[in-house]
């Protein structure tokens, strides 16, 4: 049975325990829990945690876990290591991620995740300062208007 920090509830400090929590409510601090779900009402300001992280509502700050779930309702500000992230067709995302075993998180350096758009006019990959020519043959060709 969690913790539950119900709807109505507005923390500012932070919350440790061995076991789990769920937060409906709002938390200004950090939080660290095995397991912590952080419901749709749910907004927390601050570092989160845990082995196991399900976001449905919103988190500004960081977040380290083991395994990571972004709910289609979940609008996620922040600076991510995780070693298994999985994100649903409609949550938000900013920030920085990265994926690490979990022994490396606690001493990671998060790094900035770089933007990769195709332009299929001009047939290369770009990012920023680099580009890619597009592969020849293989499952992509010009007569699926790829380019």
């Amino acid at each position: 049975m969690p913790s539950i920090i119900s709807a109505n509830l507005h923390i500012t400090g932070n919350l440790e325990s061995d076991g789990d929590i769920q937060v409906d409510g709002r938390v200004d601090g950090d939080i660290r829990s095995q397991k912590l779900t952080i419901g749709e009402t749910a907004i927390v300001n601050g570092m989160v945690d845990a082995d196991t992280v399900m976001v449905a509502g919103q988190v500004n700050g960081k977040i380290r876990a083991r395994d990571l779930s972004l709910t289609r309702t979940s609008r996620v500000i922040a600076d991510v290591v995780q070693e298994r992230l999985s994100i649903e067709s409609g949550a938000y995302f900013e920030g920085n991620c990265r994926c690490s075993p979990k022994d490396a998180i606690k001493d990671a350096n998060v790094v900035a995740v770089r933007k990769i758009e195709a332009v299929p006019s001009a047939g290369v990959l770009k990012g920023p300062g680099d580009g890619m020519k597009k592969p020849s043959g293989g499952l992509l060709s010009d007569s699926q208007g790829i380019g």
